[in-house]
């Protein structure tokens, strides 16, 4: 007996056997318990997705002689028929070979004849976009009131093709990607049916791949079988599939937070020398800050589903040291260069530059901080240009260089006054932590009681970032050392001020409106200005 790949031997043969569809399967699964099916269905959704095989089980459900029910026993002739399809109470028909107007003829002479063994003529029609213009005319009138025993079921990936006409007169079931945690159990499942062990990142990389589709998977494993036999490994699938390693991802990120040239250009040809397509490693490259970007957001789950633990871990420590600003920016760079990349020749040059490009590239910094910086008054020098590590990192990495940097600073005399012990402290803690120094000068100092030092704040976003417990561990070290004694920091909220009116015509100031107003007040100063031009920068 040939050969059954597993894409046909494992395909589902029950409502219960699809996977990532449940909101299908469900309501098709009460209306045969009701009695309420309908006569015309729309099966819409990406490749692979399981459209034709919930339609084939939906058929089986209604022709089963224990049936209707949504457990067709797959025993009975009518399953068995169905199964091998070969019934002829259920045509499956393909849309883009039969799609003139004399195949919907013929289908419309034949829905008039009963079924011969089941109780329903069930018509699939796949890819049914592809129908003409004049034959989805002509269906319309046997579409709406079909003989009592017809079903239609139409699949497709396009559904914006069909016309308003057709889609109104069925019941529409979007089928969505399968997530790819719903997709690594499904091959688990499979290979311990085969025999065959295969580690979680070699079944990850293989979901990620089929992008949401069981089908491509299912093939993909069905390929990775026949290279690598009955132990599978995440190098076998990125060897078979071309497929870069995310060591080289991560390699990559730490190359442009450490503004390492050299280094990038040095992985550039290392790439480039392992026959990688650059494009392809390029598009990585994306998929890769696209998850560093919804760590970074807060959503790492969104992202993460079915990742292996010890990738995930790694995944988690890298989003969380990069300010989500800094990975947009990098994200637009990167689209640019893989949109050239497809119109040049020369697409190693154009990888170079870019990472070139992204190690010179300066963290993003928040323009109120660098007017204050430049113009504030506030005798603090402008934040260092580095990438700010997040609250809970940032005494990570850094408690060994905290002597070091302190023997820097030079304390202001015992009699100096509270606005000048202020800038000393501004000033220290800027040549520590950007991301504290930024937010202490949004702040302001209204004095010292009870011990405390009481700083008035613009939103609770500032005070809970002064709060932290690391950074509050770095203000007292920094108070005692400049002012003689561990002051504590209490935070409270700046008196509510009315937005001011934009003019005659009233009405508040929008967010976009001060968004505008901040943008215009800063590029009227020229040192600004200058800043943008040298660096090659932009306001965002």
């Amino acid at each position: 007996m040939s050969y059954l790949v597993l894409a046909r031997k494992w395909r589902p043969q029950r409502f219960e056997d699809i996977v990532g569809q449940d909101h299908v399967t469900t309501t098709l699964s009460n209306a045969i318990k009701t009695g309420r099916v309908a006569h015309a269905y729309l099966f819409t959704g990406s490749r692979g997705v399981g459209k034709t095989t919930t339609a084939r089980i939906l058929a089986k459900a209604l022709n089963c002689e224990r049936g209707p029910t949504v457990t067709p026993c797959n025993t009975c002739p009518s399953c068995l028929e169905i199964t091998a399809s070969n019934s002829m109470d259920v045509m499956e028909i393909d849309g883009a070979s039969n799609r003139g107007i004399e195949d919907v003829r013929e289908l419309r002479e034949n829905v008039k004849y009963t079924p011969t063994r089941g109780r329903r003529k069930v018509y699939i029609i796949d890819e049914v976009h592809m129908l003409t213009k004049e034959a989805f005319n002509a269906l319309l009138k046997t579409l709406e009131e079909p003989p009592a025993h017809v079903v239609f079921i139409f699949a497709t990936t396009e559904v914006h093709k069909l016309p308003m006409t057709i889609l109104s007169r069925c019941q529409r079931f979007d089928f969505r990607r399968i997530d790819p945690a719903a997709l690594v159990a499904h091959l688990k499942t499979m290979l311990a049916g085969e025999a065959i062990a295969a580690d979680d990142e070699c079944l990850y990389v293989l979901a990620q791949k089929s992008e949401g589709s069981a089908r491509d998977a299912i093939s993909l494993l069905d390929q990775l079988i026949a290279y690598g036999g009955e132990r599978l490994t995440a190098a076998d699938a990125r060897q078979v599939l071309g497929l870069v390693d995310e060591t080289i991802y991560f390699r990559a990120m730490e190359l442009v937070r450490a503004h390492d040239q050299p280094g990038m250009l040095d992985l550039v040809a290392e790439v480039a020398a392992s026959g990688y397509d650059l494009q392809e490693f390029t598009v990585g490259w994306l998929d890769h800050l696209r998850l560093l970007l919804l760590i970074a957001g807060g959503a790492a789950d969104a992202g993460l589903s079915g990742m292996p633990a010890e990738l995930r871990d790694r995944y988690l420590a890298q989003g969380k040291a990069w300010d989500g600003r800094d990975l947009s920016r990098i994200i637009r760079v990167l689209i640019d260069c893989e949109s050239a990349m497809r119109r040049s020749s020369q697409a190693r040059l154009l990888l170079e530059v870019t990472g070139v490009r992204l190690c010179a590239m300066d963290a993003t910094v928040a323009i109120e901080d660098v007017l204050k910086s430049l113009g504030g008054g506030g005798g603090a020098e402008p934040p260092a240009r580095q990438p700010a590590a997040p609250p809970a990192q940032a005494g990570q990495g850094q408690a060994a260089d905290v002597r070091e940097a302190a023997a820097t600073y030079t304390a202001p005399p015992a009699d100096a006054g509270f606005d000048t012990l202020w800038r000393a402290l501004l000033s220290a803690v800027n040549q520590r932590n950007m991301r504290l120094f930024s937010s202490l000068s949004l702040s302001k100092p209204v004095g010292i009681a009870d011990g405390k030092l009481v700083l008035e704040i613009p939103n609770k976003f500032v005070g809970d970032l002064i709060e932290h417990r690391e950074y509050l561990a770095l203000l007292e070290e920094e108070t005692a050392r400049l002012w003689g004694q561990r002051i504590k920091i209490c935070c409270r909220l700046c008196p509510p001020v009315e937005a001011a009116k934009p003019g005659a015509g009233g009405g508040r100031l929008t967010r976009q409106d001060e968004v505008e107003r901040v943008k215009a007040e800063a590029m009227k100063n020229d040192e600004v200005r200058h800043l943008i031009d040298t660096m090659d920068g932009e306001i965002i």
